[in-house]
């Protein structure tokens, strides 16, 4: 009987609906918040959240778990990967 896989990448998913609501796991803080601008620490990278009248409707850090709801009128990660998760041999050769 072949074992599972356990799979070793961290979770981090987003669920936008409609460009109103936006849902996501593996968070690790919130950097800034404003209504135009979020920007938060994944498990996979930093991510800014641009848009309009955004508000918090949950957070748990806990958990990892966050729901925004606005306009969201953009999402982009930053290259960098979670120093936490970084090797000596990456940081070496940057």
């Amino acid at each position: 009987m072949a074992d599972a896989k356990v799979s070793s990448k961290p979770v981090h998913d987003l669920v936008l609906n409609s460009r109103e609501r936006l849902s996501i796991n593996g968070i690790k803080e919130i950097i800034s918040f404003d209504e135009s601008n979020v920007n938060i620490k994944t498990l996979l990278g930093e991510l800014s959240i641009e848009g309009s009248n955004i508000h918090i409707n949950i957070l748990n850090i806990d958990k990892g778990e966050l729901e925004l709801q606005g306009k969201i009128t953009g999402l982009n990660y930053n290259d960098r990967y979670d120093s936490d998760r970084s090797s000596l041999l990456s940081k070496i050769f940057k």
